[in-house]
C-alpha cells in the first residue's frame, strides 16, 4: 500500500512539472512578441480635483492600461474621505489614458474654518506597448 501511494504521489508531481514546465514555456513566447513597458508622468499638483488628465504613450505606441497614484505635499496629509474616480480609461485613439479624480488633502491645521484642504497631488502611469503600433501586432 505505501509504495502504491508513493507511485501516485510521484505520477502526480511529475505531471504538475509537466504543466508549469510547459505553460512557463508558453508564457515565455507570448512575453516576447509584445514587451509592454510603464510610463510615469510627473505629479500634477492638486491634480485630484475631478478635471481629466491625459498622460500619453510614446509615439507610435499603444496604451494597454492605466492607472494612477494619490499623495500629499511635504507637512499635509490626505484626507478621510475615499477618493472618487470619475474616470479611468484609454483616448479614443488607444494612445494614452484619461484619469479624473477627485481627492481633497485633510484640512491645514493652521486654518481651521477651511472645509477641506484642496485637492490632493495626482502621478499618473500608463502601460504601453513597445515595439508595436497595436496590442494585437
Amino acid at each position: 500500500m505505501f509504495s502504491r501511494t508513493l507511485n501516485r504521489a510521484a505520477a502526480a508531481v511529475g505531471v504538475s512539472m509537466l504543466v508549469v514546465t510547459a505553460g512557463g514555456g508558453a508564457t515565455a513566447v507570448a512575453q516576447t512578441t509584445v514587451q509592454p513597458q510603464a510610463v510615469q508622468g510627473g505629479v500634477v499638483t492638486g491634480g485630484a480635483d475631478g478635471s481629466p488628465r491625459t498622460l500619453m504613450c510614446p509615439p507610435e505606441e499603444n496604451v494597454l492600461s492605466g492607472g494612477f497614484a494619490l499623495s500629499a505635499p511635504a507637512g499635509r496629509r490626505l484626507g478621510t474621505v475615499p477618493a472618487d474616480l470619475v474616470q479611468s480609461r484609454p483616448t479614443e485613439d488607444a494612445t494614452g489614458w484619461v484619469i479624473a479624480v477627485r481627492k481633497d488633502l485633510a484640512p491645514d491645521r493652521r486654518d481651521r474654518h477651511a472645509g477641506h484642504g484642496g485637492p490632493a497631488d495626482l502621478t499618473m502611469w500608463v502601460v504601453c506597448t513597445q515595439g508595436e503600433s497595436t496590442p494585437s501586432g
